[in-house]
């Protein structure tokens, strides 16, 4: 992969998301940093410390909790122009509640989540974005906690392929399985049966 503009690159996300460019972004962009992830490579790992929200310029990743089994379950898929991070763990210290992992090869552009949250109060533009990405993960979370807890197998399924339909191209059946919570034995018979309809 190519290097990027970073100042190029950001200016055009903060344009996706109906934001422009402020200069209390400049020393942002000295803290940026440039990665490049392999397929399978973690960007973020459960139980360490991370402190960096990353913003996608491509790829696909997983976010996925990991049972005390061992059993991992995913949470989210991200790909171009999303941001994503622990931002959890970086808003309370605590380590990384879940891990990230990159599905292809994924190039991102990362910054710090504490200096963002030094800058809120006294920098509108910083507050627009952190409010912007407070409030996506939000919607996000909230749409698919109520798809899990209120849809069967079936209407999961539907509802994946209503709202994220790329995923069923991109990702894998065995974690699609996972991120509707079903197993691939039941994926399989759901997609059976709503092809044969």
């Amino acid at each position: 992969m190519s290097s990027i503009d970073i100042r190029q690159f950001f200016s055009a996300w903060l344009q996706a998301q109906s934001l422009s460019f402020d200069p209390a972004f400049e020393p942002w962009l000295e803290g940026m940093r440039e990665h490049h992830f392999e397929r399978e490579e973690h960007l973020v790992t459960a139980g360490q410390d991370s402190t960096r929200v990353f913003f996608l310029v491509s790829g696909l990743v997983r976010l996925y909790y990991t049972t005390p089994e061992g059993k991992e379950r995913n949470k989210a898929f991200f790909g171009p122009l999303d941001a994503t991070g622990a931002v959890s763990a970086a808003m309370t210290g605590q380590p990384a509640p879940f891990s990230i992992e990159a599905l292809e090869p994924v190039q991102a552009v990362s910054v710090d989540f504490a200096s963002m949250l030094q800058q809120v109060q006294s920098h509108p533009a910083i507050n627009a974005l952190y409010i912007r990405l407070l409030s996506g993960a939000f919607i996000r979370n909230e749409q698919r906690e109520a798809m899990l807890l209120t849809c069967n197998a079936e209407e999961r399924y539907l509802w994946l392929a209503d709202n994220e339909p790329h995923l069923l191209e991109q990702v894998p059946q065995f974690h699609i399985a996972s991120y509707i919570g079903v197993d691939p034995v039941s994926l399989s018979r759901i997609k059976r049966k709503l092809s044969s309809d």
